[in-house]
């Protein structure tokens, strides 16, 4: 079942019609999403460009190699687990903040 139940209709001149168009566009959103973003106070940001998704996939990358190095160091006894633990929080935290950044709209104030 719907949760939006209401329609409304609105009329817009050429130019705003192409700026809804424009806008809702680069965030990645269809016109509907991208009005109902800006009404409950949202700015939804621009989709990253493709380089993003890669560093995101290069950071994942490097994460599971530490992983690996993690389980060998651990049945070995060689490797401070702990501070190794503590790097792997770190890029866990690294990649919540690029996708913060580049991801997740803003509140306007």
């Amino acid at each position: 079942m719907r949760s939006r139940r209401i329609k409304k209709q609105i009329w817009l001149s050429d130019e705003e019609e192409y700026l809804l168009k424009i806008k809702s566009e680069a965030v990645g959103m269809n016109a509907s999403d991208y009005i109902r973003h800006l009404i409950v106070g949202y700015k939804p940001k621009e989709k990253p460009p493709e380089q993003f998704y890669e560093d995101i996939k290069s950071i994942r990358k490097i994460g599971n190699n530490i992983n690996q190095i993690a389980r060998i160091a651990n049945a070995k006894n060689i490797v401070d687990i702990p501070h190794l633990k503590k790097e792997i929080d770190q890029l866990d935290e690294l990649i919540v903040e690029i996708k913060t950044k580049y991801l997740r709209p803003e509140k306007e104030e």
